[in-house]
């Protein structure tokens, strides 16, 4: 079959498509990632400790509480962008999860700010989704 533009215009499309596909992360990446919403987990379990504590105002709990919600999405949305060899997708799954709960934990705090037994509850959930996160980083 002779070269022409044709169909160099007709593979240009499907190479970019197949380009464009979903990274292949490895072992580093997905212990990276794991240790970046570990941190997220860490840095909103001790600050929902501060806002039961009474110790923000509810203007800049908000404000920060945003901001770590904002954090999560963000980590989400980078991980929803890998996919993993067989031996390490467990793990990456176990991130996607936990994000998700920490998320959803975030918004409860933010509907909740002067509540300390709800903050409280939440606190103790977020250390539960930190630990899985360690031990899924710790599994690799």
């Amino acid at each position: 079959m002779p070269f022409t533009w044709r169909t160099l215009l007709a593979t240009i499309p499907v190479v970019l498509l197949l380009a464009c596909g979903n990274k292949q992360a490895s072992r580093d990446e997905v212990q990276s990632a794991l240790r970046k919403s570990s941190s997220l987990a860490y840095e909103t379990e001790i600050f929902v400790q501060y806002i039961s504590q009474g110790r923000s105002t509810r203007y800049f709990a908000l404000g920060h509480l945003q901001h770590l919600r904002d954090e999560v999405n963000r980590a989400n949305r980078d991980i929803s962008n890998l996919s993993a060899p067989p031996t390490l997708m467990n793990a990456l799954n176990v991130d996607r999860v936990q994000l998700e709960a920490l998320g959803e934990l975030i918004d409860d705090s933010c509907r909740t700010p002067g509540q300390s037994s709800a903050l409280d509850a939440s606190t103790k959930r977020i250390r539960d989704i930190r630990i899985a996160l360690q031990r899924a980083s710790s599994s690799i």
